[in-house]
């Protein structure tokens, strides 16, 4: 399924053909969206709110996969950074997955969908864990809180 990319800065839309894509050619090394045109990351995927949901829109503002090497074939987990305006600071993760093409270049073969969100192993949760420190969507000060209050609460 294709998805557009809206850019503020220059008013253009790029057209990526999947996650793959978006993935692949349109985000720059920490996760955000990248205009085509401008190479700007003033850019955004608008989700459409659920009728009747109660849900408000949520824009996508980068994707981030989860590599590891345990990762299950048929089905690659990643995470849309979200923010809750068009042009906002980057305040949430949804957690993703999509069936990757098949590297001979063949079409991916029908799958079942699992139905929910991906489950994820020690490997992968940690992957992701760490991610957003590393690509600034987390200050170094608040990953290390967070760690703090989470060793306090275990121990």
């Amino acid at each position: 399924m294709s998805q557009t990319i809206h850019c503020q800065s220059c008013n253009a839309d790029s057209v990526a053909r999947g996650v793959a894509d978006l993935i692949d050619r349109h985000t720059n090394e920490k996760g955000r969206f990248c205009c085509a045109r401008c190479g700007g990351t003033d850019t955004f995927l608008e989700t459409q709110a659920r009728p009747r949901a109660g849900k408000r829109k949520t824009w996508f503002r980068g994707i981030v996969p989860i590599h590891t090497q345990t990762t299950d074939s048929a089905y690659a987990p990643f995470v849309f950074l979200t923010a809750e305006e068009p042009d906002g600071e980057i305040t949430g993760i949804t957690f993703q997955y999509y069936c990757p093409e098949p590297s001979n270049g063949s079409r991916p073969k029908p799958r079942q969908r699992t139905g929910g969100r991906p489950a994820m192993s020690q490997s992968q949760t940690l992957a992701l864990v760490a991610r957003p420190a590393t690509i600034g969507v987390v200050s170094s000060h608040d990953w290390r809180e967070f760690v703090r209050a989470g060793a306090a609460r275990a121990g």
